[in-house]
């Protein structure tokens, strides 16, 4: 699988929106673009590589693809040859090679020195459309997605999740086009069309609630209303990834009082975009994800003294409504500050004695100007047994004996208060 093929645009930059009308969309774009079909087989399958460690980096992806002329009713990893896709993400920005096809068995492939499997399969229905007599533009309408997961050892995909109630638009560029992008830019407001992640990471935020599900994680929090977390920044020329699977590896093998837990020890990954904005109440975070959205409200932060003496224990007030209508007009009015995509890899440690459970996270978050922010973060989440009174002197020194660990068997990690606000420079 080492030949390479030529595709178009292999270097371009890429934007992804909810889109609720495509066809009205269609019509608007008919005058300037037409419908390319490089073949009848319209129906898509991309298998995406990784491993229950998560140890692909946020920036690559690693699939296999192949088009076929319908999709069958269940599908099963089969004998069919795939193209191989590597895919390296900088934003905006993405660089494509696509590989000669091979048949896809359910086995560890070495990627980059890194053990990977067939993990997620997403199905879904695309048309193309390319700027009339040039193809330095284009732009893919997908619809009828469905997301799989292939445990290991099988052959039948297992469904995870689906997005059937609105299509994603796709504007891709090979290299700057001012008339193009601002002509698709006035049309895309009149559609008032939304970002969204990519179908690589919707298919991780579909996995967890499938896993937390499977595993039937549910967890009681004794503090309401507010989140207790430390924050390590790392530094710089130091490979945040690595850093975080070391950590993993650390509590993976060690027997102090905080472990893995023996249900759950997997390593999840997720992703969202964040608008910060800001009305009469004040400042206020809105959390994407697909064509739904939600709004969290945080206080400034309070610094909580421990024994350790450290400085990087945070605690805020924090309350999150429930997800509604990406296309409300509820929140019209506020004014935007700012947008961010966060990706995040984490995993559960748990108290050994008091069965408190808090998440180890890579957070990695970056703006439209390629502007990033790169921390680890041990936060409360919930207590498997149920109390009648909170205990936030333990939840803050666990903490900080967990934060105490990572500082001093990790030097590539220092404390830190920025949080994201502070990062963006917002008020």
């Amino acid at each position: 699988m080492n030949k390479r093929i030529k595709i178009d645009l292999p270097e371009r930059t890429e934007r992804r929106y909810v889109i609720p009308s495509p066809q009205k969309f269609l019509d608007k774009i008919s005058s300037f673009m037409e419908r390319k079909k490089f073949s009848d087989n319209e129906y898509v399958q991309t298998i995406y590589f990784n491993n229950d460690e998560h140890t692909l980096p946020f920036d690559l992806s690693i699939k296999a693809r192949r088009y076929l002329p319908r999709l069958p009713s269940h599908p099963v990893l089969d004998e069919g040859l795939y193209f191989l896709e590597l895919k390296i993400d900088k934003g905006e920005y993405k660089q494509k090679v696509r590989m000669d096809a091979a048949k896809i068995i359910n086995e560890e492939y070495s990627f980059l020195e890194k053990n990977l499997r067939p993990y997620i399969l997403v199905e879904y229905h695309r048309e193309h459309y390319t700027l009339k007599n040039q193809e330095k533009a284009r732009v893919t309408i997908d619809d009828n997605i469905k997301y799989f997961y292939l445990p290991p050892n099988q052959k039948k995909w297992i469904l995870i999740g689906k997005e059937e109630d609105y299509a994603r638009l796709e504007v891709k560029e090979k290299r700057s086009n001012k008339n193009f992008s601002i002509l698709i830019k006035k049309i895309l407001e009149d559609f008032d069309v939304r970002p969204i992640i990519s179908k690589r990471f919707t298919s991780y935020n579909f996995l967890n609630k499938y896993f937390l599900a499977k595993n039937k994680i549910h967890l009681y929090k004794e503090l309401n209303d507010c989140e207790i977390e430390s924050k390590l920044e790392i530094k710089n020329k130091i490979d945040p990834e690595t850093v975080f699977q070391e950590i993993k590896q650390y509590f993976k093998k060690n027997n102090s009082k905080f472990k893995l837990p023996k249900h759950f020890p997997r390593t999840l990954e997720s992703a969202s975009i964040n608008r910060y904005c800001k009305n009469k109440n004040g400042l206020f975070k809105i959390s994407m994800k697909g064509d739904k959205m939600r709004i969290i409200f945080k206080s400034k932060k309070e610094i909580l003294k421990n024994s350790k003496k450290l400085t990087c224990i945070l605690k805020r007030k924090e309350r999150k409504g429930d997800y509604f209508s990406i296309w409300s007009k509820s929140i019209e009015s506020a004014e935007l500050l700012e947008e961010i995509k966060r990706k995040k890899k984490f995993f559960y440690i748990v108290n050994s004695l008091t069965k408190r459970f808090y998440q180890i996270s890579l957070d990695y978050c970056y703006n439209y100007f390629n502007k990033n922010l790169r921390q680890i973060e041990i936060e409360y989440i919930g207590r498997s047994i149920k109390l009648k009174t909170a205990e936030e002197n333990k939840i803050v020194e666990d903490i900080a004996k967990i934060t105490e660990i990572l500082l001093k068997k990790f030097p590539a990690l220092r404390p830190s208060q920025q949080t994201k606000e502070e990062w963006l420079r917002i008020k």
